[in-house]
């Protein structure tokens, strides 16, 4: 019995693992990588233009990346913000995730309209 299950599980890591190879939507890009600008210049100059107007648009306004405003602005697709993890950088940032084309991007969206005010204590 003990032979039988190494076969199926050799079966099923193999086909796993020739389906992610053979999927063109396993590419992902992480722009957080700087190198990562220097490639897509290379490689795919469109994408860097959508990609800079994307960095532009969230720069004036970042609350636009809670709306739909990716999908219209550069015809992103299975955009994902991790809306309850914040980093605790000077100003907050969250990964932002998207798909153009057959490309996954990874990057962090610069959150100045979360910038903590400071409150004055008051004392009885």
């Amino acid at each position: 019995m003990r032979p039988f299950r190494v076969v199926v599980l050799t079966g099923i890591l193999a086909f796993s693992s020739a389906a992610i190879a053979a999927d063109p939507a396993a590419r992902i890009v992480d722009l957080r990588d700087p190198e990562a600008y220097e490639m897509l210049r290379q490689t795919n100059p469109e994408h860097l233009a959508k990609i800079q107007e994307v960095i532009a648009g969230l720069r004036d306004q970042p609350q636009r990346v809670e709306g739909n405003w990716l999908q219209m602005a550069v015809n992103a697709r299975d955009v994902d913000l991790d809306r309850y993890i914040i980093r605790t950088s000077n100003p907050p940032k969250q990964l932002l995730q998207f798909t153009l084309d057959d490309t996954r991007y990874l990057m962090h969206v610069v959150r100045s309209d979360l910038v903590a005010q400071p409150v004055p204590l008051l004392l009885r």
